[in-house]
């Protein structure tokens, strides 16, 4: 059985590792939409970003993985 001290460590590191894995997957799809033809449309470069969050499933899983982390982490301080 692990102690509370070292449950808290493995949370940290995996939340790291986590964030890390979506800024790595936010640059990749920044450079993309930068070199994308479409760019030059400056007005609608947010909307083509939305758009394109809408294709990659992993940025959403990730995201729903780092909020249902956060949660836990909020319903375990309250117990």
């Amino acid at each position: 059985m692990t102690s509370p001290l070292e449950r808290a460590r493995l949370l940290d590191a995996e939340m790291r590792l986590q964030r890390a894995w979506l800024e790595l997957s936010l640059r990749e799809m920044s450079n993309a939409a930068r070199g994308s033809p479409w760019s030059v449309l400056q007005p609608l470069k947010l909307g083509m970003m939305g758009m394109s969050l809408l294709k990659y499933r992993s940025l959403w899983l990730a995201a729903v993985s780092l909020l249902l982390n956060m949660y836990r982490r909020r319903a375990h301080k309250e117990k």
